[in-house]
């Protein structure tokens, strides 16, 4: 798992830096000022809890129990913390070189794909926003992804289940492989920027909703300069949503853990509804984005499966 995570980094390392060059995009010099204040924050962080677990571990107190797990439970945090940081550093700088072109915009044939498909964006928008409970429900569950994603860590952490944490970051490195190059191919801004409804189409969803990106996405397809500071960026990706791909690879990697994995699978399936009246996504978005997650499932399964074939516990006895 590992391997996968710092292959993928170096991937999107190594385009970053041969790109950057050619692109408007410059990088604001604070991004190395923020990198240096995280990694001096994780390495204090492994520190004190190594310092906790030397100095109270002969203590048979509950005070010092208590103490020792929870510095346990931080070092795996920090652990994990340190191999995600540079996987999203890089890859965001990715997603903005890959919004950073004049690829013409894709909009049009996504809508088209979902009329063919029986689908109207509109309708749907209307009929959702006729129903103000069913629209803060979207609302809330589309927004409860990013909570998500801290809550698994905090839990794999508090498990020491460091093996189940590298497995979440290791989706979430070969899918953004696969929605960095779907994205760079091709670029949308959505179905509110292509339909323009007018603003009481959609007034019970947010004032923003799927339209937060887009003077960010204008600017960088505009040809300007552009600084870039990646503690502040956006989410640019509109095909694949990868709301949706997030949202299934949050379910499968709860799959032992029954007691959360059936009442987040409910929220995870109202949230990628939620995708298309407020994240603003085409269906088609939708459905390629679950096609993301399941790909991305499968080549982590595939790496994990040929890794236990390399090394079994019986081989290992035997070389011993």
């Amino acid at each position: 798992m590992v391997s996968i995570i710092v292959a993928v980094t170096v991937l999107f390392a190594a385009i970053d830096v041969v790109w950057l060059p050619f692109s408007t995009i410059s990088l604001d010099p604070r991004n190395f000022a923020h990198l240096a204040k995280a990694a001096s924050a994780a390495l204090a962080a492994y520190l004190i809890g190594r310092l906790v677990l030397y100095r109270l571990r002969d203590e048979s107190s509950w005070a010092a129990g208590a103490m020792r797990w929870a510095a346990d439970r931080l070092i795996v945090l920090v652990a994990v913390s340190t191999i995600f940081l540079p996987l999203g550093f890089v890859s965001a700088i990715f997603m903005y070189l890959a919004s950073a072109t004049q690829v013409p915009l894709v909009d049009g044939k996504l809508a088209a794909l979902d009329a063919a498909l029986g689908f109207d964006w509109r309708s749907f928008l209307a009929t959702t926003n006729g129903s103000p409970p069913v629209a803060w429900a979207l609302v809330i569950a589309y927004h409860s992804l990013t909570p998500q994603v801290i809550a698994l860590f905090l839990l794999y952490s508090a498990a020491r289940r460091a093996d189940k944490a590298l497995e979440f970051v290791a989706l979430l490195a070969v899918s953004s492989v696969f929605t960095g190059l779907l994205m760079a191919m091709f670029p949308a801004a959505g179905a509110y920027a292509y339909f323009d409804p007018p603003p009481e189409t959609f007034d019970a969803f947010t004032a923003q909703a799927g339209m937060w990106h887009y003077s960010e996405l204008l600017r960088l397809r505009s040809g300007d300069n552009f600084n870039l500071f990646v503690a502040n960026a956006q989410g640019l990706v509109t095909f694949p949503s990868y709301h949706t791909a997030l949202g299934i690879m949050v379910v499968y990697s709860l799959r032992s853990v029954r007691w959360a994995a059936g009442p987040i699978a409910v929220l995870n399936a109202v949230m990628i509804i939620g995708t298309l009246p407020e994240g603003g996504h085409h269906l088609s978005d939708v459905i390629a984005g679950a096609m993301v997650a399941v790909v991305s499932i499968l080549v982590v399964r595939a790496v994990m499966g040929m890794g236990r074939e390399r090394y079994r516990p019986e081989q290992a006895a035997t070389t011993l």
